[in-house]
């Protein structure tokens, strides 16, 4: 029982400190930059947004370091996906594993996407090409060369899904690809990183403008959630994309890691991704062509 105790007492005290530093952080920022447009719907009831936020994150990075251990397990990979069936790539942000996807793969089975590959990534040591690379040489080697593809990656992880989606024999068979929380123009609690590749998330950095110059994957439908209280990405400009092609959507005001078990915010990207699926699958047996 006592250890039970100081555990509790251990990932508590983890979760106050971490969403209480990040908050305070946000809140700092709101008074310097005014966030993207379609960011800026706690505008009218901003205490609120901020109470959710911080209930959110508090209880979202309790579940992260409790669920943390279970990375291996949510991170299985079943049997391959059958000729012409997608297989979702789910990439997570960093510091974290396979574990982020424990809601989000039911979520993706419950759209008709039981084909899931998680690859994972060391958050020390490698840049974020060499990191690419490996990504690269994994999802070739995991998978066939043919088979068409669906990408959900959470912060970082939205980050080496563009990268990923960019290259010629993946980019044509991408269907979708769908972010949350990602970064996409850098962090700056990134200046606080342990590691180079966390230190190179910083706004301006030279990762950025080579994520802008890589191509879309071609014909693919492309979402980036993010969450106008987000409590690591910082300011929220970081989290505008502004590419052609992009759907970008707010969610509820959860924080950045609750995302990832918000039903609202799982549900929609599995929701998308298995339309997207859909869509190219074309109409089943006994059905026209949509008008």
């Amino acid at each position: 029982m006592a250890v039970l105790t100081a555990i509790a007492f251990l990932v508590v005290l983890e979760a106050l400190m971490v969403a209480g530093l990040t908050y305070g952080f946000f809140v700092r920022s709101l008074g310097r930059r005014r966030p993207p447009e379609f960011l800026r719907a706690c505008r009218d009831r901003p205490a609120v947004c901020l109470a959710l936020g911080v209930a959110t994150g508090l209880a979202s990075q309790a579940t992260l370091v409790l669920t943390y251990p279970l990375g291996r397990l949510v991170g299985r990979h079943g049997p391959p996906a059958g000729p012409g069936r997608p297989t979702v790539v789910c990439l997570h942000g960093l510091y974290h594993n396979a574990a982020a996807f424990l809601a989000l793969r039911p979520a993706l089975g419950r759209a008709g996407l039981p084909h899931v590959l998680c690859l994972a990534y060391s958050s020390f040591g490698a840049e974020f090409e060499t990191v690419a690379q490996d990504l690269l040489a994994r999802l070739r080697r995991d998978l066939p060369p043919d088979g068409p593809l669906l990408f959900l990656g959470h912060s970082l992880g939205g980050l080496f899904a563009r990268r990923l989606a960019a290259e010629p024999d993946i980019g044509p068979r991408t269907l979708a690809l769908v972010t949350l929380g990602a970064p996409h123009r850098g962090s700056e609690l990134a200046a606080l990183a342990v590691g180079r590749l966390g230190r190179g998330l910083v706004p301006g950095a030279p990762l950025f403008a080579a994520l802008a110059a890589l191509p879309d994957p071609p014909g693919a439908a492309l979402l980036s959630l993010a969450s106008p209280v987000d409590n690591m990405v910082i300011p929220l400009e970081g989290l505008a994309l502004g590419r052609p092609g992009w759907r970008e959507e707010a969610t509820p005001p959860v924080s950045h890691v609750a995302m990832l078990y918000h039903p609202a915010v799982t549900g929609r990207a599995a929701a998308f991704l298995g339309e997207a699926a859909r869509r190219a699958a074309g109409p089943g047996p006994g059905q026209g062509k949509a008008g």
